[in-house]
């Protein structure tokens, strides 16, 4: 399932390189066609470009919903919630080692 979300956002860059390459492309085209100055293909490219960042930060924003509320449907423990419970097991068991090391000693003595 993650390997579908990793290609899907690498496709997503290379089509983000390949689309500014073929902005610029079509841009300078019409400005060597005299249907635009140099000045308008410029702040055109700059506003599609900006345009199409904040798409694409709304997209991200939206996979990683998806992607959370996915993770928290299918109850799969962070490895943060892990970490912190394996504190816990060492914690807990050193107090009953501890706990126990008395009850050794007295049965040694005997």
């Amino acid at each position: 399932m993650f390997e579908i979300f990793k290609k899907s956002i690498f496709a997503g860059l290379g089509l983000a390189v390949v689309t500014k390459t073929k902005l610029e492309s079509v841009l300078e085209k019409l400005v060597e066609e005299g249907k635009m100055s140099r000045t308008e293909a410029e702040k055109m490219g700059q506003e599609l470009l900006e345009s199409g960042e904040k798409q694409w930060t709304d997209f991200e924003t939206r996979l990683q919903e998806t992607v959370k509320g996915f993770l928290q449907n299918m109850d799969i423990c962070k490895a943060s919630d892990l970490k912190k419970l394996e504190k816990k097991v060492k914690a807990l068991d050193m107090r009953l080692k501890a706990l126990e090391e008395p009850k050794e000693k007295k049965a040694d003595k005997k």
